[in-house]
């Protein structure tokens, strides 16, 4: 794990930085997949045409790739990168090695000549091709043989009979069926039942919820040792003293602060030498994050993920601005912005045991505040939804520019956290 862990305000250096989103695809068993990611050049490219603002130029897609690293984007999974006509014909960038990335073939593109070709070439160089809300009709049906996978788009193709129709073209394995925006549970239900084996949406996000089922005991014991954690005069032996009555909580300090990463001389063998070492700031954020994971258990893991790096963004957001105590609001308001879908609750019945500050719990609610307006600016951020992120940002009182760079920061820490986990 990075030792960088300090609050690091972004700076000017942000200004031209590419601004990176990444949305999960799930299979069936709701594991990740793979990530699509979406890049735009940066603040100063805002502008009303929507659209074009998420289809990026050979030039922003390498500075993104190099710059962050697939590794960090992706974990090793594939990473699907949309590819305009003018791009799939211009060549890939070097960036993109074919066997970590799949092309996306935007709707518009039609099956000339030149497309034909072009995709020829690409699945001799080793690359895999989605087609990119597909569907089918006489100027797309030339591409289907070249698709690795065809993805629908599930909100606008509603005709049960083109449906069907795009579902029969899977022969012996392929094309795989990918269904986008996908909202809800039942909408991922009824894909399931529909043969599609890939979802991409936010729809295991939304949390499935029973007001009339209690908190179980060991969720509450997870939930108030989180409280616990936020406490800001927590000193060295309050938190030693948290630790050290969780065998797995010791377990992960010890073996993190004994890590190559810290290259310690000597083998660090007791919680307090580690807290002394790593500081109380520091491991407070790792434990609650720890915590986390362990109220997480059965529910969609990158719930967990997308929290971690939540919690880290709305820190570094927060700090630009307000200062440590603003950061570790931030940090804790991210954390617990997704509390309710891991824990399949209500969140007024989670709040109800975690006691977090008015300010968070508020926000949480859905209150109009600061909070708030810091939360929905991550979000919107983390979910490509570049000009809302920027409306949001100056609606918050944050610098414009300091998303992408707070956000690449985010995502590596988050990166180093789970790898250590």
């Amino acid at each position: 794990m990075s030792r960088d862990l300090a609050i690091v305000a972004p700076s000017s250096a942000a200004v031209g930085q590419v601004f990176v989103a990444r949305q999960p695809i799930l299979d069936r068993a709701q594991r990740v997949f793979g990530y699509e990611l979406l890049f735009r050049s940066s603040v100063q490219a805002e502008t009303a045409a929507g659209a074009a603002s998420e289809q990026a130029s050979a030039r922003v897609i390498t500075d993104a790739v190099l710059s962050f690293g697939l590794d960090t984007l992706t974990q090793g999974r594939p990473a699907f990168i949309n590819v305009t006509r003018s791009l799939l014909l211009d060549g890939m960038p070097a960036a993109l090695p074919p066997d970590r990335v799949v092309l996306e073939l935007l709707e518009e593109i039609e099956a000339d000549d030149d497309v034909l070709a072009a995709c020829r070439e690409l699945r001799r160089a080793g690359y895999a091709i989605a087609l990119d809300d597909f569907v089918l009709n006489d100027r797309t049906a030339g591409l289907v043989p070249f698709a690795d996978y065809i993805k629908v788009d599930c909100l606008a193709q509603t005709d049960p009979a083109a449906r069907r129709e795009i579902l029969a073209l899977r022969r012996q394995g392929r094309p795989a069926l990918l269904a986008e925006k996908i909202e809800t549970v039942h909408e991922f239900e009824h894909a399931m039942k529909d043969g599609f084996e890939y979802f991409q949406g936010f729809f295991f996000g939304r949390p499935v919820t029973s007001g009339a089922r209690q908190i179980p005991g060991n969720q509450i014991g997870h939930l108030r040792l989180l409280h616990a954690l936020q406490n800001r005069d927590l000193t060295i032996d309050s938190l030693e003293h948290l630790i050290k009555h969780d065998t797995s909580l010791c377990y992960r300090v010890l073996r993190t602060v004994n890590s190559a990463g810290y290259a310690q001389h000597r083998k660090v063998e007791s919680i307090r030498q580690a807290l002394v070492l790593l500081g109380v700031d520091a491991v407070r954020r790792w434990t609650s994050l720890w915590v986390l994971a362990g109220l997480s258990h059965g529910a969609q893991q990158e719930l967990v993920v997308m929290s971690t790096v939540r919690a880290r963004y709305c820190e570094l957001l927060a700090g630009s601005t307000g200062g440590d105590d603003a950061a570790s609001l931030g940090f804790l308001l991210g954390m617990c912005s997704m509390l309710d879908a891991i824990l399949e609750r209500p969140i007024e019945c989670v709040l109800a045991e975690l006691s977090l500050p008015d300010a968070a719990a508020a926000a949480l609610r859905g209150e109009d505040n600061g909070c708030r307006r810091l939360l929905d600016c991550a979000v919107a951020y983390e979910r490509g939804e570049w000009d809302r992120s920027l409306h949001l940002a100056r609606r918050a009182g944050l610098d414009p520019p300091t998303l992408p760079l707070a956000h690449k920061d985010a995502l590596r820490w988050a990166a180093d956290f789970h790898r250590a986990l």
